[in-house]
């Protein structure tokens, strides 16, 4: 009895909590899913004298709008360069610190360091560092290169916002690879071995189709924050030039907030955030496949 009642209790005290936390989740969701039907606007009114306009504001958004489609390649297009450059460095540098050296803790400590910085805050240090008149441009012109203006050309804005990403987030790659590896049973390591096998094929072989689940895990995680991308790109670039470096976030931010279009932004936000559920299942499939496997 005593521990029922202490069970009850424990209910009690944390029943109220989860449901004032489900409530503050739920109602802003259930307001913009219905926002998303309407032609709704700050300045016509309150939400229920909104116009119902069914599946229109999706429709357009499929069909019409060029910008937000070219929004959304944008970003998948971001997501797959970024990924592999943090994902080949991070691999990199994990194999790196699994070798003991002098110095390894400090290194540690200084490549971690950069995924503890706000997104605000990297994004306006390297919108410092790319000035025409940066440092970055006069590193250049010390090795003989004219330093050229980042945020007027399209590319070299792109470029931009891709070199923040990677300094900013290759840190979290890195330390999920390395605990990866850390966790890389020795025995089948020592079988190939004593089969003959070399170490790159002990690595490529071996090591790396165990790491396979923390690689998956890796990607589904940093593809999640790539798609949310929106501090690093509006402190850097505003979306610019033009609109060659707008991320989808920043495009619905640009239709809430800027264009007072709420209901098109919601109706935007739900097909991405769909569009996110699809991604991460196809990234985990192929987990579920082995664990199923793995189980039989």
């Amino acid at each position: 009895m005593g521990k029922k009642n202490a069970i009850s209790i424990g209910r009690m005290f944390t029943t109220p909590g989860q449901l004032v936390s489900l409530l503050v989740l739920v109602m802003p969701l259930a307001v913009a899913f219905y926002m998303s039907f309407t032609d709704w606007t700050p300045t016509r009114g309150s939400l229920a004298q909104a116009e119902f306009v069914g599946l229109e504001n999706y429709r357009e958004l499929l069909v019409w709008d060029t910008r937000f489609l070219e929004a959304i390649g944008r970003t998948l297009a971001l997501s797959a360069i970024c990924l592999c450059l943090e994902f080949l460095l991070g691999l990199g540098l994990a194999v790196l610190f699994m070798r003991s050296f002098r110095g390894k803790r400090a290194l540690l400590s200084a490549f971690l360091t950069p995924m503890m910085v706000l997104p605000v805050v990297v994004g306006y240090t390297f919108w410092m560092l790319f000035q025409t008149n940066g440092p970055v441009n006069q590193v250049l012109q010390l090795l003989g290169m004219a330093g050229p203006e980042w945020f007027k050309d399209s590319t070299l804005a792109f470029a931009a916002v891709v070199i923040t990403e990677v300094w900013h987030w290759t840190p979290l790659f890195f330390l999920i690879l390395l605990s990866g590896l850390n966790a890389v049973p020795e025995n089948p390591i020592r079988a190939a071995v004593i089969l003959g096998a070399n170490p790159r094929q002990v690595f490529w072989h071996v090591v790396l189709p165990m790491l396979r689940p923390v690689i998956v895990v890796a990607f589904v995680i940093r593809t999640m924050e790539v798609i949310k991308l929106f501090d690093e790109v509006f402190m850097l670039t505003r979306g610019g030039p033009g609109s060659s470096t707008e991320t989808i976030s920043l495009y619905i931010y640009k239709l809430a907030f800027n264009d007072f279009q709420l209901s098109y932004g919601a109706a935007a936000a739900f097909m991405v955030l769909v569009g996110s559920l699809l991604l991460v299942h196809l990234l985990l499939t192929p987990i579920k496949d082995q664990l199923m496997e793995d189980r039989h």
